[in-house]
């Protein structure tokens, strides 16, 4: 797989919880105005192929890095950086969790609503990376 130019749609979040978690609340007796949603960013990565991982930060917005697919060297580099949240390599995904980094992130498919109907990030469900577990996009 060879790509060019892939752009990925990445919503933060910590943007949804932020964004979203308003609603009315009772102090006083004065109702508390709802917050303004987030907006969806858009994150542009170019270069992605099939034997390199590109290593992003999602607070950061921007790739923070590469190195070859199998380079175990190299993956015990990045899995001791705390620094990105998610590496892309072809249609493999990595998590800065479990075996791949020291990170307290994680990944969770919903299939229970649309994406786009999410008020917030789920609470708990998220999977981790094992050396057994492959995620493709």
């Amino acid at each position: 797989m060879n790509r060019k130019h892939t752009n990925i749609g990445l919503t933060l979040a910590a943007a949804l919880l932020l964004g979203f978690a308003g609603g009315c609340s009772r102090d006083n007796g004065t109702d508390t105005p709802p917050t303004t949603p987030a907006q969806v960013e858009t994150l542009t990565i170019e270069g992605l192929d099939d034997q390199t991982w590109v290593y992003v930060s999602l607070e950061e917005g921007r790739t923070v890095g590469t190195s070859p697919l199998g380079d175990v060297e190299q993956d015990a580099v990045w899995k001791a950086r705390t620094d990105w949240d998610i590496a892309i390599c072809g249609e493999l995904l990595r998590t800065n969790s479990g075996t791949s980094g020291n990170g307290s992130g994680g990944i969770q498919s919903v299939t229970n609503k649309s994406f786009n109907a999410l008020d917030e990030a789920p609470a708990d469900g998220y999977l981790t990376d094992t050396d057994d577990r492959i995620i493709r996009q």
